[in-house]
Parts: structure tokens; sequence; C-alpha cells
């Protein structure tokens, strides 16, 4: 029988074994799925800005973050090991600052311009607590990205699996609409990757994942324990 982990214990064995460390171009390229042209759009102009990431893992995407110039860079991380990495990997930049913390126990209010998570959210169990947590700590105006993926079912890593907590896009943008947030209709992001020999994936040209973007216009706490059943 297959042991099943937490995505902390999943993300702490992934980092002793070096994962995402020094990746080739053709892995970035296949991990860029769910953080292509679509997402960096929708985080638009960072340069002076202050970003949170929820998930920061070893830093992919936080170093392009940092090098679009923003004025800091807070990262979280449930996983100790990552943390650990992600504070090497990105430790020419001084205005990173990677933390152990749960998105559902951190907040920080009106003090990010932006927020941006990806692949992350399927590992939230409380999701309604995290995603007002993250609205709270927008300034207002400020905005959140979240790349969701339709995986649904638990993660098979072969000696181990991770269960997932999916939802369904729309309701993320219910939460977010309920607490004050004016919500972009969700962009569904194609799988069209293809390996160096030409091979598609299984998923090729099908929906791997959803786009959401929210902007904090205000913020209510109706209906909060609805969201959370």
């Amino acid at each position: 029988m297959k042991l099943i982990l937490t995505a902390q214990e999943h993300y702490d064995r992934l980092a002793e074994m070096g994962n995402d460390l020094n990746d080739p171009p053709a892995a970035l390229e296949y991990m860029a799925r769910w953080d292509g042209p679509a997402f960096w759009k929708a985080i638009g102009e960072t340069r002076g800005k202050d970003v949170l990431e929820i998930g920061i893992g070893t830093g992919r995407i936080a170093r392009q973050l940092l090098q679009h110039g923003c004025r800091s860079l807070t990262g979280l991380d449930v996983s100790p090991k990552t943390i650990e990495v992600a504070k090497s990997q990105l430790s020419d930049f001084s205005n990173a600052k990677p933390i152990l913390a749960d998105v559902a126990e951190f907040c920080q209010p009106a003090s990010f311009d932006i927020a941006c998570s990806v692949l992350t959210f399927m590992h939230i169990q409380d999701k309604a607590k995290a995603l007002e947590n993250i609205v709270n700590c927008l300034r207002p105006g400020g905005h959140l990205v979240l790349s969701i993926d339709n995986a649904s079912s638990p993660i098979d890593f072969g000696e181990w699996m991770i269960p997932l907590y999916p939802w369904a896009p729309e309701r993320y943008t219910q939460a977010l609409g309920s607490m004050g947030c004016e919500v972009d209709d969700p962009i569904p992001l194609i799988d069209k990757w293809t390996d160096p020999q030409g091979k598609k994936t299984e998923t090729y040209g099908q929906e791997i994942a959803a786009l959401i973007k929210a902007t904090r216009t205000g913020f209510q706490q109706q209906g909060y324990a609805e969201l959370r059943s």
C-alpha cells in the first residue's frame, strides 16, 4: 500500500531529491504550461511593486518576478526544506523574502500590490480562509493571479500519493467576488507542449488549468462560513 503524504511531506522529499534545480530548457518550458504568456500578462507591470507569491517552491517564478524589477518579493511555502532551497537560490536578491508559512494562517494587511500562485491551491484545504487572507494582504486596487490546475485525482508519485482538494474555477470567482473583488472571467490554459523530439503530452490540446485574476476593490466577509463548506 502506498504512503499518503501531506503537501509539506511531499515537497520536503522533492527538495531532498533536488527537484526543480538546474532544470534543462525543455523542463522549464513544460512547467510554463501553467504560467506562460497569459499568466505574465495578467500579472502586469511589477517594477516597483511589492509582490506576494503563495507556494514559492524553489524560486522558479520568484526569480522571474525579481528580475522584472519588483520592489520586494515575499514567498510563502509550507515545506521547511523547500524554503531553505529557495533562500539559497534567491540569495543574490536582497529584496527576496522566502517565509515558512501556511497562507491559511498568514496575513499582512494592505502590504502587497500583487499576489500570485501557480499550482498551489490544489493542495490547500481551507481555500476560503486562504483567499480571505490574500485579499486582506492586498492594497486597494491590488490584484491576485491564480493558475488553477484541473487535476482532481490524487497525484501518484510512484512510492507515495498526495491528496488534492479541487475547486471549480467558478467557485473561486464566487468566493473572491464575495470578498469585495472584481473578478475577470477565467482564462482556460490549453496544453500545447511538445518535447524536443516533437512528442505531444497526453493532454495536448486540452484545457489543463484555468487562470483567475481578481482585483481588490473592497472587502466583506458575508457568506464566509458557507464558502468554507
